[in-house]
Protein backbone atom coordinates (compact mmCIF):
# COMPACT_ATOMS: atom_id res chain seq x y z
CA UNK A 1 0.00 0.00 0.00
CA UNK A 2 3.08 2.36 0.70
CA UNK A 3 4.40 2.01 -2.67
CA UNK A 4 0.97 2.59 -4.68
CA UNK A 5 0.20 5.78 -2.43
CA UNK A 6 0.83 9.18 -4.06
CA UNK A 7 3.89 10.88 -2.60
CA UNK A 8 7.27 12.09 -3.72
CA UNK A 9 8.56 9.18 -5.40
CA UNK A 10 5.36 8.79 -7.41
CA UNK A 11 5.64 12.51 -8.43
CA UNK A 12 9.47 12.08 -9.10
CA UNK A 13 8.99 9.06 -11.30
CA UNK A 14 5.97 10.43 -13.38
CA UNK A 15 7.51 13.40 -14.22
CA UNK A 16 10.90 12.41 -15.03
CA UNK A 17 9.38 9.56 -17.49
CA UNK A 18 6.97 11.65 -18.84
CA UNK A 19 9.28 14.81 -19.70
CA UNK A 20 12.57 12.25 -20.38
CA UNK A 21 11.18 9.12 -21.51
CA UNK A 22 11.31 5.56 -19.77
CA UNK A 23 15.09 5.15 -20.19
CA UNK A 24 15.73 8.29 -18.35
CA UNK A 25 14.01 6.65 -15.88
CA UNK A 26 16.00 3.53 -15.09
CA UNK A 27 18.72 5.20 -12.80
CA UNK A 28 15.89 6.63 -10.64
CA UNK A 29 14.43 3.35 -10.73
CA UNK A 30 17.41 1.12 -9.85
CA UNK A 31 17.69 4.26 -7.06
CA UNK A 32 14.68 3.66 -5.58
CA UNK A 33 14.83 -0.19 -5.40
CA UNK A 34 18.23 0.15 -3.43
CA UNK A 35 17.21 2.99 -1.16
CA UNK A 36 14.00 1.14 -0.74
CA UNK A 37 16.28 -1.98 0.10
CA UNK A 38 18.85 -0.76 2.48
CA UNK A 39 15.84 1.18 4.58
CA UNK A 40 13.77 -2.18 5.07
CA UNK A 41 17.47 -4.16 5.76
CA UNK A 42 18.04 -1.58 8.43
CA UNK A 43 14.93 -0.95 9.99
CA UNK A 44 14.36 -4.86 10.25
CA UNK A 45 18.13 -5.62 11.43
CA UNK A 46 16.91 -3.67 14.79
CA UNK A 47 17.71 0.17 14.06
CA UNK A 48 14.01 0.91 15.12
CA UNK A 49 15.57 0.23 18.63
CA UNK A 50 18.15 2.84 17.43
CA UNK A 51 16.14 4.93 16.43
CA UNK A 52 14.90 6.03 20.21
CA UNK A 53 18.01 7.43 20.49
CA UNK A 54 18.43 9.57 17.36
CA UNK A 55 16.70 13.14 17.45
CA UNK A 56 14.08 12.33 14.77
CA UNK A 57 13.27 16.02 14.74
CA UNK A 58 16.67 16.06 13.06
CA UNK A 59 16.35 13.06 10.84
CA UNK A 60 13.12 14.79 9.36
CA UNK A 61 14.21 17.67 8.78
CA UNK A 62 17.04 16.19 6.54
CA UNK A 63 14.75 14.08 4.98
CA UNK A 64 12.48 18.11 4.16
CA UNK A 65 15.74 19.31 3.03
CA UNK A 66 16.63 16.60 0.25
CA UNK A 67 12.60 16.92 -0.59
CA UNK A 68 13.06 20.63 -0.71
CA UNK A 69 15.91 20.50 -2.79
CA UNK A 70 14.63 18.29 -5.38
CA UNK A 71 11.43 20.58 -5.69
CA UNK A 72 13.62 23.48 -6.33
CA UNK A 73 15.37 21.71 -9.09
CA UNK A 74 12.38 20.23 -10.18
CA UNK A 75 11.31 23.80 -10.51
CA UNK A 76 13.35 25.27 -12.71
CA UNK A 77 14.60 22.72 -14.96
CA UNK A 78 14.86 23.82 -18.56
CA UNK A 79 12.85 21.85 -21.33
CA UNK A 80 14.61 18.54 -21.84
CA UNK A 81 17.23 18.21 -24.77
CA UNK A 82 16.93 15.33 -27.28
CA UNK A 83 19.21 12.35 -27.01
CA UNK A 84 21.19 10.60 -24.14
CA UNK A 85 21.84 11.87 -20.46
CA UNK A 86 25.45 12.76 -19.84
CA UNK A 87 26.78 9.73 -17.48
CA UNK A 88 27.21 12.29 -14.71
CA UNK A 89 23.30 12.96 -14.52
CA UNK A 90 22.65 9.58 -14.36
CA UNK A 91 24.39 9.15 -11.16
CA UNK A 92 22.66 11.89 -9.73
CA UNK A 93 19.31 9.98 -10.48
CA UNK A 94 20.59 7.18 -8.88
CA UNK A 95 21.33 9.15 -5.70
CA UNK A 96 18.56 11.43 -6.01
CA UNK A 97 15.84 7.92 -6.16
CA UNK A 98 18.49 6.49 -3.54
CA UNK A 99 17.97 9.10 -1.05
CA UNK A 100 14.31 9.58 -1.98
CA UNK A 101 13.17 6.04 -0.63
CA UNK A 102 15.76 6.00 1.86
CA UNK A 103 14.40 9.36 3.51
CA UNK A 104 10.69 8.82 3.15
CA UNK A 105 9.48 8.90 6.64
CA UNK A 106 6.26 6.93 5.50
CA UNK A 107 8.30 3.37 4.18
CA UNK A 108 10.29 3.89 7.45
CA UNK A 109 6.84 3.82 9.60
CA UNK A 110 5.54 1.04 7.54
CA UNK A 111 8.83 -1.06 7.93
CA UNK A 112 9.04 -0.25 11.53
CA UNK A 113 5.55 -1.56 12.18
CA UNK A 114 5.82 -4.42 9.53
CA UNK A 115 9.00 -5.93 11.18
CA UNK A 116 7.77 -5.19 14.65
CA UNK A 117 5.83 -8.48 14.38
CA UNK A 118 2.13 -6.62 14.17
CA UNK A 119 2.51 -7.52 9.96
CA UNK A 120 5.52 -9.60 9.28
CA UNK A 121 7.25 -11.40 11.90
CA UNK A 122 11.06 -12.14 10.79
CA UNK A 123 12.94 -15.00 11.93
CA UNK A 124 16.26 -14.69 10.66
CA UNK A 125 18.81 -12.81 8.19
CA UNK A 126 18.22 -14.45 5.53
CA UNK A 127 14.45 -13.55 5.75
CA UNK A 128 15.01 -10.00 6.20
CA UNK A 129 17.11 -9.88 2.95
CA UNK A 130 14.51 -11.50 1.38
CA UNK A 131 11.84 -9.00 2.18
CA UNK A 132 14.20 -6.24 1.64
CA UNK A 133 14.42 -8.12 -2.28
CA UNK A 134 10.70 -8.76 -2.66
CA UNK A 135 9.97 -4.67 -1.50
CA UNK A 136 13.22 -3.37 -4.02
CA UNK A 137 11.85 -5.48 -6.71
CA UNK A 138 7.53 -3.78 -6.07
CA UNK A 139 8.73 -0.53 -6.00
CA UNK A 140 10.57 -1.40 -9.13
CA UNK A 141 7.97 -2.98 -10.52
CA UNK A 142 5.21 -0.72 -9.84
CA UNK A 143 7.10 2.97 -10.34
CA UNK A 144 8.63 1.20 -13.79
CA UNK A 145 4.88 0.83 -14.63
CA UNK A 146 4.35 4.29 -13.75
CA UNK A 147 7.20 5.19 -16.12
CA UNK A 148 6.32 3.27 -18.88
CA UNK A 149 2.59 4.40 -18.98
CA UNK A 150 3.48 8.12 -18.21
CA UNK A 151 6.24 8.28 -21.09
CA UNK A 152 3.99 7.13 -23.78
CA UNK A 153 4.49 9.59 -26.82
CA UNK A 154 1.14 11.10 -26.41
CA UNK A 155 1.98 11.67 -22.87
CA UNK A 156 5.20 12.92 -23.49
CA UNK A 157 4.10 14.97 -26.37
CA UNK A 158 1.05 16.68 -23.86
CA UNK A 159 3.63 17.07 -21.05
CA UNK A 160 6.75 18.85 -23.38
CA UNK A 161 4.16 21.44 -24.52
CA UNK A 162 3.26 21.60 -21.18
CA UNK A 163 7.02 22.04 -19.58
CA UNK A 164 6.68 24.68 -17.64
CA UNK A 165 3.40 24.59 -16.03
CA UNK A 166 4.49 20.76 -14.94
CA UNK A 167 7.76 21.59 -13.55
CA UNK A 168 6.59 24.19 -11.30
CA UNK A 169 3.27 22.38 -10.37
CA UNK A 170 5.76 19.42 -9.35
CA UNK A 171 8.25 21.35 -7.51
CA UNK A 172 5.59 23.40 -5.85
CA UNK A 173 3.39 19.82 -4.74
CA UNK A 174 7.10 18.29 -3.78
CA UNK A 175 7.91 21.51 -1.85
CA UNK A 176 4.61 21.64 0.05
CA UNK A 177 5.91 17.90 1.36
CA UNK A 178 9.15 19.09 2.68
CA UNK A 179 6.98 21.98 4.76
CA UNK A 180 4.45 19.25 5.75
CA UNK A 181 7.89 16.84 6.59
CA UNK A 182 9.70 19.49 8.22
CA UNK A 183 6.60 20.63 10.43
CA UNK A 184 6.17 17.22 11.30
CA UNK A 185 9.64 17.67 13.20
CA UNK A 186 7.85 19.95 15.74
CA UNK A 187 5.67 18.19 17.72
CA UNK A 188 2.10 20.24 18.04
CA UNK A 189 1.10 22.03 21.60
Amino acid sequence: MITITPGPIGLATGSLASLHGFGRTIPLLAGIGVGTAVLATLVAFGTIHLAQSLSMPAVKIAGATVLGGMALRIARTAPPATGEAPHKRQTELFAGGFLISFLSPEAATFFAVAFLGLMLPIQNSSEVLMVAAVVAIFDIGWYGFLAIVLSRPVVRAAAMRRHRAISRAAGAVLAILALVWALSAFPST
